[in-house]
């Protein structure tokens, strides 16, 4: 199965210039919803619990992480996170292009380092504990770069590479050896499609369990042994997800953004937007303009000094 489109991540990781980023999330659920939805992204990411606890799947892999403990997610894995014993969790997330270890895609260090693990001939290790002194290394560093989440690219650029290149090191170091790893899940692949073709219509348990030819009770079993939840709180939480993307992304009114969705009912749709998130999908959208409208800011003053920077450097030349 292709990867689908629809849930890949739609955040803007970085630049070309600079291939990573750093951010901080907070993540609420209760028994029955995701913490982090399921979604996927070019780039790989360390993910860092920095309170509480959460279940990670990563493909067919489910993990643990407890507090202060990390996850190595590759590029294009399919990853969501699920409530464990803890009601609300905080991550801090380093995502970047492993590009960031060889630039140009040649010589040793991408024949060494790069090249295998593109490959798969080797699996870098996924789960990073308090065990020994090499995944402490790796925590320890993930936690370092929380220190540069706000500091201009320009300015945070060889330190943040330095921390990754003592990442890769690491787990470059203490991979494993074997093919990419197959998903578990494909039996429901074509279920998973026609869901995500037709969530903005009325879709019932018995059309998803026929895609597959199995019962609803066999499909419904499978389907919460291979993503921790129902089929109908899983098409909820897709749902639900694509309101965030629309009222963050276009002028929709909510209740355009709410049937558009698959929701019947706008009482509705904002009782659970407001369950799952926090907060009505009205303030929802002002939040997020907000931040949108910071990070721009942000954005804008790294093009800015990066621009006078050129600038100050042509100068030079010219005098010298």
């Amino acid at each position: 199965m292709e990867l689908p489109l629809k849930l890949k991540d739609t955040v803007v990781h970085g630049n070309r210039r600079y291939p990573f980023a750093v951010h901080e999330t907070d993540a609420e659920s209760d028994d029955s919803m995701l913490m982090l939805y399921l979604h996927w992204h070019e780039e790989a990411e360390l993910l860092l619990v920095e309170n509480g606890d959460v279940n990670i799947r990563i493909d067919d892999r489910t993990y643990h992480l407890k507090e202060g403990e990390v996850a190595y997610i590759a590029p294009y894995a399919l990853h969501a996170c699920y409530k464990a014993e803890s009601n609300s969790c905080r991550f801090l997330a380093l995502v970047f292009r492993p590009e960031v270890i060889a630039p140009e895609r040649t010589g040793a260090l991408y024949d060494t380092y790069l090249a295998p693990v593109e490959r798969g001939d080797i699996r870098l290790p996924e789960h990073m504990t308090h065990d020994n002194d090499w995944q402490e290394h790796v925590i320890s560093l993930v936690r370092e770069s929380r220190l540069y989440e706000y500091i201009p690219y320009d300015q945070s650029d060889l330190m943040l590479r330095s921390i990754l290149f003592g990442i890769w090191s690491e787990l470059y170091l203490h991979a494993g050896h074997g093919s990419k790893p197959q998903r578990s899940y494909s039996r429901l692949e074509p279920a998973l499609d026609y869901l995500y073709q037709n969530y903005q219509r009325p879709i019932t348990i018995d059309e998803l369990a026929s895609k597959v030819n199995l019962s609803v009770s066999r499909f419904s079993a499978l389907f919460k042994k291979e993503f921790h939840t129902s089929p109908v709180a899983y098409l909820l939480a897709h749902r639900l997800h694509q309101s965030c993307i629309l009222l963050q992304a276009t002028d929709m009114t909510v209740a355009e953004i709410a049937f558009s969705c698959g929701f019947e009912n706008l009482s509705n749709f904002n009782r659970q937007f407001r369950e799952l998130n926090g907060c009505t999908p009205t303030a929802y959208r002002n939040e997020a303009r907000a931040i949108r409208e910071e990070q721009t800011h942000v954005q804008d003053e790294r093009s800015r000094m990066f621009e006078t920077w050129m600038q100050l450097s042509e100068t030079k030349k010219e005098t010298s």
